[in-house]
């Protein structure tokens, strides 16, 4: 059984995809991986080793930017790009028997080559957007519009509640119903299939050896606006120091900004941690609500405060909020009196922020393990190919 995975080069998307494909190899699937560039982003060497023998094709490129320009660009833009070609060529060339691709904007041209190779696919989301109702996606319509008209014209299921696409086959969504709840919209064939990612370390994380240096008595609080958003110097300054005006330890990733910020001495930063286990030790995360951060933080029981900063993480946003996981505010309401408030509140036990987080991770599962089995029984399922 031969199954490919399509996705990006962004950490946020191929981070939760690891487990999936070594899951997928540990089920006996002989897995490749088709990345698209995005923004002409690569697959670093910590990310290949933890692959491990599944092989790797880069298909073409992606660029973030028109995504939050003009929208009317957005639908000549998808039926110019060469990527639903190349997507096509690469699936007839490696001839799986089903590829998964990861629903999202970007990979939009993918799907419309993937429809086009004749190979069965199916959708798996790296965010909550293919749940979500319509009307929590306002900000977005214009984009969704264009995305919409594109993929049914070429034959890709549409969900205009949703605002996302559709396999008809298989359709899978790493969330829990904690999450999520009675709001999401799951009635047209989608299957919850536990958090992202495995239970267990990826195998790219890197070393912080400064956690095990710290007070374990004194409230800590985690700061991460991600691998692709974090370059907000003004906001991210502002959330560290009301963060730190609570009198806990703010441990925080910032990139390469670290000398710009100019932070108390009492801030741990680096350019890049081990989110996971940062985690397991904070008491409240601040995020930006990538996904892969909020399913993280959910699985270590650490509320949240979420500061959508774009595309997809208001939705996160409206979820977190929702399920009492955490709360959220919007980044022009982002001042450091604000931030120190929220942080107060998240730190109160009589909120009962924690307490919701850890009745929900019976729930958390194993979705790289769950995603692995549904697609290995859906090709099982699926006609000979000599008999179609």
């Amino acid at each position: 059984m031969r199954v490919a995975l399509l996705t990006t080069t962004q950490h946020g998307h191929l981070n939760p995809y690891i487990p999936v494909v070594n899951a997928l190899r540990a089920a006996g699937a002989e897995v490749s991986l088709l990345l698209l560039s995005a923004d002409g982003g690569v697959l670093d060497e910590r990310r290949r080793r933890a692959l491990g023998e599944a092989e790797v094709h880069a298909v073409g490129q992606v660029e973030m930017a028109p995504w939050s320009g003009p929208p009317e660009k957005i639908g000549p833009m998808l039926r110019s790009s060469p990527v639903a070609d190349l997507t096509a060529d690469v699936l007839r060339a490696t001839a799986p028997d089903f590829v998964l691709v990861d629903s999202l904007p970007v990979t939009a041209s993918a799907m419309v080559g993937a429809r086009a190779s004749g190979v069965p696919y199916g959708m798996i989301w790296a965010n909550l957007g293919g749940v979500c109702p319509r009307e929590h996606r306002r900000g977005r319509w214009a984009y969704d519009e264009q995305l919409g008209d594109y993929l049914t014209e070429h034959g890709v299921l549409w969900s205009t509640r949703t605002h996302s696409a559709r396999s008809p086959i298989l359709n899978l969504m790493p969330t829990i119903p904690a999450l999520v709840g009675a709001d999401a919209v799951t009635d047209d064939g989608v299957r919850l299939v536990g958090l992202p990612g495995a239970a267990g370390p990826r195998g790219d994380e890197v070393d912080f050896p400064d956690l095990d240096r710290l007070d374990p008595d004194r409230p800590l609080v985690h700061v991460s606006f991600g691998t692709i958003f974090y370059r907000r110097p003004d906001l991210l300054r502002t959330v560290i120091t009301g963060a730190a005006a609570t009198g806990a330890r703010v441990v925080a990733s910032v990139g390469d900004l670290a000398e710009e910020l100019a932070l108390p001495a009492d801030v741990l930063t680096a350019p890049y941690l081990p989110q996971r286990e940062v985690l397991d030790r904070a008491d409240v995360f601040i995020t930006h609500g990538g996904y892969n951060s909020v399913a993280e933080s959910i699985r270590a029981a650490t509320p949240m405060l979420v500061i959508p900063l774009a595309v997809d993480q208001p939705i996160q946003a409206h979820f977190v909020r929702g399920a009492g996981f955490g709360t959220a505010l919007e980044p022009a309401a982002a001042t450091e009196r604000a931030v120190a408030d929220a942080v107060t509140d998240l730190l109160d036990p009589a909120r009962d922020y924690r307490a919701r987080l850890r009745a929900a991770q019976p729930e958390c599962g194993d979705s790289a393990a769950r995603t692995a089995e549904l697609v290995v029984s859906t090709v099982r399922a699926l006609p000979r190919k000599e008999e179609q």
